[in-house]
């Protein structure tokens, strides 16, 4: 929180200094007078600060897109992990399948016994896949009507028909990209800072407070300005995607 109001305490010093010594630059040297040293001065300086704050914006726009495509990549190495051990599971069996040269009696009692290994190989790989846990609910605007549907990791946005999907610890906007990222009890975006977090059933701004609250199936926010009704039951991941999606950043 430190770091952004030195930013802006930086910007309005920059803008400050270029508006007082840029005054006095250019009115006395649209008049003939001589310019004072000290217009000179803030002037000069005040464009320097400008320039300055400029760079670190960048520099810390280009860190956070790097921060976040390291981020995406540790994901997809997480997720892509298991599907390398079931390959090689799958492997292994094969191999140890493969029929093998031996009397003509035995045969019938080892096709026997290596049918009840890949039945079973088979059912220890369907039940390893991950499943996404979370229910399926409407989240209705009390005096409006449905805003958001949400069936496991999918959310539909029925304001403006846009479809999102929990994927890990990444909400993905379908024919988009990435464009939330959940670590733990908190959201923040892509590619930026937090936004909120879920603490008990209270909804709070990392950078502002308390928010809202989740409370007998109702989402509300402190002022009493927007309320929202859930028909369902909903896992952490999907409030905190739902939260992200009606409030948005600040």
């Amino acid at each position: 929180m430190k770091r952004p109001r030195f930013y802006w305490g930086f910007l309005v010093l920059a803008i400050v200094l270029v508006t007082y010594g840029g005054y006095s630059f250019f009115y006395n040297l649209g008049r003939g007078n001589e310019v004072p040293l000290l217009g000179k001065v803030f002037f000069v300086v005040g464009v320097v600060l400008l320039l300055v704050f400029l760079a670190l914006l960048l520099v810390g726009f280009v860190q956070r897109k790097k921060n976040a495509k390291k981020e995406m990549l540790k994901a997809e190495e997480k997720v892509g992990a298991p599907h390398q051990s079931k390959e090689d599971e799958a492997a292994e069996i094969e191999t140890k399948e493969e029929p093998v040269e031996e009397p003509r009696e035995e045969k019938k009692s080892v096709a026997k016994q290596d049918r009840v290994p890949s039945e079973e190989a088979t059912y220890v790989r369907r039940e390893s896949v991950p499943r996404f846990r979370g229910g399926s609910a409407y989240v209705k605007k009390v005096g409006y009507g449905p805003v958001l549907r949400v069936e496991e990791d999918e959310i539909l946005d029925m304001r403006s028909n846009t479809y999102y999907r929990i994927e890990g610890n990444l909400v993905k906007r379908l024919g988009g990209g990435p464009v939330y990222e959940i670590s733990g009890n908190r959201i923040r975006s892509a590619f930026g800072g937090y936004l909120y977090e879920i603490s008990g059933g209270s909804v709070n701004k990392v950078f502002g407070g308390y928010y809202a609250s989740f409370s007998g199936g109702y989402l509300q926010t402190f002022n009493l300005a927007e309320k929202y009704e859930i028909s369902g039951s909903l896992s952490l991941a999907q409030k905190l995607a739902i939260v992200a999606i009606l409030f948005g950043t600040y």
